[in-house]
């Protein structure tokens, strides 16, 4: 065998395996993602919490702290805006029940953490 043909075969053979592993890696870490290896984001929590829920949440953090502050008992339910339920309520958020349900819910979170954070 001349030496072109070992040298040509071992071209050839170096050849073949640069193209194969980037093709082999390839299928290995593509998890289908757009950034292969990393998953997508979560969406932004604004973006599937209704106003209803913020406006609970906001209310009820803003109550807890204050009850905490003044050596108040705990006490979501005593709250005005709590019993109320509608705070900021418009009636293009949908059914006032529906809102005042989501609110309350809200209310009695937010008011749990800040109650714990305002002692």
């Amino acid at each position: 065998m001349s030496n072109t043909h070992r040298y040509l075969s071992a071209f050839l053979l170096a050849a073949g395996v640069a193209l194969a592993s980037p093709a082999c890696a390839a299928r290995i870490y593509d998890t289908g993602y757009p950034r292969a290896g990393y998953p997508p984001p979560p969406p932004a929590r604004a973006d599937y919490v209704s106003i209803a829920a913020r406006n609970g949440y906001r209310d009820g953090v803003d109550e807890g702290r204050s009850d905490a502050r003044h050596r108040e008992r705990f006490d979501p339910i005593g709250a005005r805006r709590y019993r109320e339920g509608d705070h900021d309520y418009d009636r293009r958020y949908g059914p006032r029940d529906e809102y005042k349900r989501e609110y309350r819910a809200a209310f009695e979170r937010g008011y749990r953490e800040g109650f714990d954070r305002g002692r």
